[in-house]
């Protein structure tokens, strides 16, 4: 297909009806002024942000991949690409593991490698490369892209912090890193709130490195920079999987129909819940790849395994799936693919022992995690080769098997009976998918009568893995004891509400894909962009959109909305999160581990009242990487925090008895809680050995007299 300027027309048509026809809360964000002028102040911050992260990602994305297409001929375009943008994720969690706790993982050290891979291209000479026009399936994926770039363009300049309040506890381990120079992989969590699994390494590290390669401090600014880079390697790396499944074209309709998931919402949030989706594609994409080059399938046991990294459920979906399809190759008489690929999914849990040692607390020394990745590395490219060289074969074993699932599967969705919740639940929040995917799987069932034309196997496998952990998830999380083990398997079943929908799109893509192929891909196209862009399901019902599917115009109202008015409207400022106070008490705690009295080992005690993530929280350790200590007045035990160091403000004295070196106290905030309102006053000597370094707007920082220059009281 090639694009014409009508086609710009009819997509710009199509979006004045939607604007048109939009209305309540998204047509008012839209359309009403709301509070520009805090955006205004921001923007010189997150544009230079956006200006040296865009630049850095793209540099060195495109001198790796330009790099692998010369080594590796065969990648092509679209998977050296991958190669070199997804490589810079892949490359910044082994780097930071191998040279992090050494100190030597640095701004200089990241250009050191990028200067060596430059070199090394410059020496083997540019790669050939053939002039054409993207394939179909590219320029749909492009589309996708260009009807959210405005709009998440917007909402990035105009956040400085990610615009969600349980979202924080990664860039403040980012912050701990380029504040101290070192990266400890069993001491990296200052934010204090969750339990040590809740960690996203693989996420923290990314955000690490463009922050230390750019030299953009605070970190937090490097991370909501590359909100838009996110936006499209999601969309890549959904094309790629669509692409793998059904063809190109089912890529690029997978890419549009990404918009009828909140994924497109919730990827500003920048948390491992939603990015890791751009791994998990990528990865899937280049395992179920039916041409075994062995660069392809080393580069998806890495993406696996850092999609691991980055979030621990949603890489354990992906890693089930790929476990799924390898399971097929032996039913379908692929032995020798079968073991090849149990080896790939184990080099994948290899590279992802970092992660697994980190959320299970195994404090293994140095350098063991670099060297279980190094040996995930060495075992992928084993596996790789003998994946090449396997014999393909479809018994008839396998075929009945996956045709059998796959009409189970339809016959789940089309009654979507009320024991499989979540079925229910993805019919009543996600429509278009929901029916897409029931009439998707019988087309994919028709299509799979002719060999090569879909990958049935692993769409139904992902799918039933989805539906089972749900029901396994809901029905036993109750039954376990410990809090934190209680509050991971619920967790299963939450993060299932995104996984679902993300299987759902490759049914829907290939039955568009399909009917494309038999009418007009053109026509085709035009239909998916007018149901996905106009309101249809906007009308006078506005379910919450982090849930719910929303129509392209609607999440462009919801994005500007927050672009507009920032999202931390109860703290003491709506875009920085922290009021001046808090934020001049950060730059203080700064100047302390400039002057060597606060080094990595250091934890301040942190004294403050009871309230929401939302509201006026003191979060120095987003601003330092400082690691805290937390004790709350009117403390509730809740099984989210479990594992965590927040405490009860009735422990605080006898911490105070240890002589820490550091207090801060948030005696009241900005949204009218005071601290001694939920519990008694503190003693009048409470902090006879401290001095008060600091006191403004209900914020007091104390330092324990005596401190010595290394950061211990004597």
């Amino acid at each position: 297909m090639k694009l014409r300027l009508l086609d710009g027309l009819v997509v710009l048509v199509l979006a004045a009806i939607a604007l048109a026809t939009l209305d309540g809360p998204p047509a008012e964000h839209i359309f009403r002024e709301h509070f520009w002028a805090e955006f205004w102040e921001v923007l010189p911050h997150t544009g230079f942000a956006a200006v040296k992260v865009w630049s850095f990602w793209a540099v060195g994305g495109c001198t790796l991949g330009a790099l692998l297409l010369r080594l590796e001929p065969r990648l092509g375009r679209l998977d050296a690409g991958i190669g070199g943008f997804f490589g810079l994720w892949i490359g910044a969690y082994f780097f930071a593991n191998l040279l992090g706790p050494l100190g030597l993982w640095r701004g200089w050290s990241i250009w050191l490698g990028f200067a060596g891979m430059a070199t090394a291209l410059w020496r083997l000479g540019p790669p050939a490369l053939a002039r054409r026009a993207p394939a179909p399936g590219v320029q749909l994926a492009l589309l996708a892209f260009l009807l959210l770039f405005p709009t998440t363009a917007a909402l990035q300049l105009g956040s400085p912090v990610p615009p969600f309040m349980d979202v924080l506890a990664t860039p403040a381990s980012a912050q701990r890193i380029v504040t101290f120079g070192r990266y400890l992989p069993f001491d990296n969590d200052p934010y204090g709130y969750w339990d040590a699994a809740s960690q996203c390494p693989g996420n923290e590290l990314l955000y690490a490195f463009l922050a230390l390669g750019t030299d953009t401090d605070p970190a937090v600014l490097a991370q909501s920079a590359a909100l838009v880079p996110m936006l499209g390697l999601l969309l890549l790396g959904v094309y790629r999987l669509g692409k793998s499944i059904a063809g190109d074209r089912a890529g690029g309709m997978a890419a549009l129909f990404l918009c009828a998931t909140v994924l497109p919402r919730v990827v500003a949030y920048m948390h491992g819940r939603s990015v890791t989706f751009a791994l998990v594609g990528a990865g899937l994409g280049l395992l179920l790849d039916p041409r075994r080059l062995p660069a392809r399938t080393v580069l998806a046991a890495l993406l696996l395994g850092t999609a691991v990294a980055s979030h621990a459920i949603i890489g354990f979906f992906a890693m089930a799936a790929a476990a799924g399809a390898v399971g097929f190759w032996l039913l379908a008489g692929q032995g020798r693919a079968f073991v090849a690929g149990v080896g790939l999914l184990g080099a994948a849990s290899l590279f992802a022992g970092p992660e697994v040692a980190i959320g299970l607390r195994l404090e293994l020394p140095y350098p063991v995690l670099p060297l279980l990745q190094s040996l995930g590395i060495g075992l992928a490219v084993i596996s790789a080769r003998a994946l090449a060289r396997s014999p393909e074969r479809d018994l008839w074993l396998g075929r009945w098997l996956r045709r059998g699932l796959a009409l189970l599967a339809v016959v789940l969705l089309a009654r979507h009976a009320s024991h499989f919740e979540v079925l229910v639940i993805q019919w009543e929040r996600l429509p278009t998918l929901y029916l897409g995917a029931c009439a998707g799987l019988l087309a994919m069932l028709w299509l799979d009568r002719r060999p090569g034309r879909v990958q049935l196997a692993p769409v139904v496998a992902a799918l039933l893995l989805g539906v089972g952990l749900d029901y396994v998830s809901r029905q036993w999380w109750q039954s376990f004891g410990d809090g934190k083990v209680q509050t991971a398997v619920e967790d299963f079943y939450h993060k299932i509400d995104y996984w679902l929908p993300y299987v759902l799109i490759l049914p829907t893509a290939s039955l568009a894909a399909w009917i494309a192929e038999r009418v007009s891909l053109r026509i085709a196209a035009y239909a998916v962009v007018a149901l996905l862009l106009l309101p249809w399901k906007e009308r006078h019902e506005y379910p919450d959109p982090n849930y719910h599917q929303h129509s392209i115009a609607a999440a462009w109202g919801y994005q500007l909305e927050l672009a507009k008015c920032g999202y931390w409207g109860a703290t003491g400022h709506r875009r920085w999160a922290q009021s001046p106070a808090e934020l001049a008490l950060a730059r203080i705690l700064r100047a302390e581990v400039a002057a060597g009295r606060i080094t990595l080992a250091t934890h301040v005690v942190q004294l403050g009242p009871y309230i929401l993530l939302y509201q006026d929280n003191v979060v120095f350790a987003l601003y330092t990487g400082i690691a805290a200590d937390g004790y709350v007045a009117n403390y509730v035990f809740d099984r989210s925090i479990a594992g965590g160091r927040l405490r009860p403000a009735e422990e605080l004295l006898p911490r105070l008895a240890e002589r820490p070196p550091y207090v801060v106290v948030h005696e009241h905030t900005k949204n009218g809680v005071r601290l001694f309102d939920g519990m008694s006053p503190l003693p009048s000597d409470a902090f006879r050995d401290y001095d008060e370094l600091y006191a403004a707007d209900g914020v007091r920082l104390y330092r324990a007299k005596q401190l010595t220059p290394g950061g211990t009281v004597p």
